[in-house]
């Protein structure tokens, strides 16, 4: 195995299974191919997640199978909770973090987090740490895994870091999950940085069954397309009254989705065939029923998992013309063009103009059988970057060459 003897560590400031962020779902994938590839690798991280704080986070982790180890908290060496398991080749020790997001803890419980970090950088000696965050707690546990001899890659799955030159700079490797990215990154900062696709657990993301009823579309949130996704429910409610669109919670609710139509003068409750859905556990739950997939981003997107995950399925992405979203979806889907002025910001839903070119690919992809199932093949085709025999080679690849670097 190529990366045999080889010790990994994972830092994360968030619940690596945490399914409303692609970041730490990628990174752990990263981990999980590295550790298949001969590498040990053990993870530290916390339970935080990007949606809101959440105090039930064992519970979380049993509906995946995986029933932790609890060093209960209040005592003399721990303030809170540390949970450990194995999962997947991986050793967690994770610092349970209660309601606090993925930001906040560093200033409760930052000291009891850096002792488990630093019981790992001791114990453990790893030869690479793989992470991303870039707090002061962040940047100082780079060091000191520096001063000890470990090569360090950043996982630099989005725009947030346009003032961190210095610490990207630092870093052995910088790895982006697309070449819009990279060249973003490149051209914002001179920083050089390798673009990998997406790294995708298949039993995570892919269902074994499809019955291909909903257009679908993921967290309703402004940067996600809040405002389009409103006028084109109110459009679909009114014109496609028989085709059914679901929309699955995530960082943005369900709420956000009507008091976006009352900001138009709709209400979008009272169409039938609008349906709404808390966040699923896998995202493989979220597929089985859909039968495309809607991705009106209005940012600048470093990527889009949920296009990869889409194609994975063999359905159909309709996205935005925004960032990587086209390159994610490798040839298959649709990009569709939204006009520059809007934006993040947009405060109503968009005029129904704006949702025209959605509108007309639903419907057809809703009534024309013969022209789905070749939008279907293209899509399993082109998703085939993603799949793991494909794609571990190139991650693997990559880790060693920094460790021989």
């Amino acid at each position: 195995m190529l990366l045999a003897g080889a010790r990994l560590l994972l830092v994360l400031p968030q619940l690596p299974q945490d399914p409303t962020s692609g970041a730490a779902r990628s990174t752990r994938t990263m981990c999980e191919m590295l550790a298949a590839a001969g590498a040990e690798v053990r993870a530290v991280a916390t339970t935080a997640s990007e949606r809101f704080g959440r105090d039930d986070s064992i519970a979380f982790l049993r509906e995946l199978g995986i029933h932790p180890t609890v060093h209960r908290g209040h005592t003399a060496a721990r303030v809170r909770p540390e949970l450990e398991f194995c999962d997947r080749g991986i050793h967690y020790h994770l610092l349970d973090v209660g309601l606090r997001d993925m930001h906040a803890w560093q200033k409760v419980v930052g000291s009891q987090f850096d002792r488990i970090f630093d019981q790992e950088l001791h114990s453990f000696r790893p030869d690479l740490v793989l992470g991303f965050g870039g707090l002061v707690p962040d940047v100082r546990r780079y060091e000191r895994a520096r001063r000890q001899g470990a090569k360090i890659v950043f996982a630099l799955r989005n725009f947030g870091y346009v003032a961190a030159r210095d610490l990207l700079a630092s870093m052995d490797g910088v790895l982006t999950p697309s070449q819009f990215s990279t060249d973003f990154y490149r051209t914002a900062l001179g920083i050089e940085s390798t673009p990998l696709p997406t790294p995708i657990e298949m039993d995570d993301v892919v269902s074994a069954e499809h019955e291909r009823i909903f257009f679908t579309m993921i967290n309703p949130s402004p940067e996600k397309g809040l405002m389009l996704m409103a006028r084109l429910g109110e459009e679909m409610g009114q014109r496609l009254p028989t085709v059914p669109l679901l929309i699955i919670e995530s960082r943005g609710s369900a709420g956000k989705l009507v008091q976006a139509g009352f900001a138009g003068g709709f209400d979008l409750r009272r169409h039938q065939n609008l349906m709404m859905s808390p966040a699923m556990a896998q995202p493989k739950e979220i597929y089985l029923a859909t039968r495309a997939l809607l991705a009106p981003s209005l940012l600048q997107e470093p990527s889009g998992r949920v296009a990869a995950e889409a194609l994975l399925n063999g359905i159909p992405p309709l996205v935005s013309d925004r960032g990587g979203l086209p390159e994610t979806c490798n040839g298959a889907g649709f990009y569709i063009p939204i006009p520059p002025h809007i934006g993040v910001g947009q405060k109503m839903p968009v005029d129904a103009e704006a949702v025209e070119p959605w509108i007309a690919l639903i419907e057809r992809l809703a009534n024309d059988e013969e022209f789905y199932r070749e939008e279907c093949a293209r899509a399993l085709a082109a998703g085939a970057i993603y799949r793991p025999e494909n794609l571990a080679p190139r991650y693997v690849e990559y880790f060693r060459s920094v460790l021989d670097g």
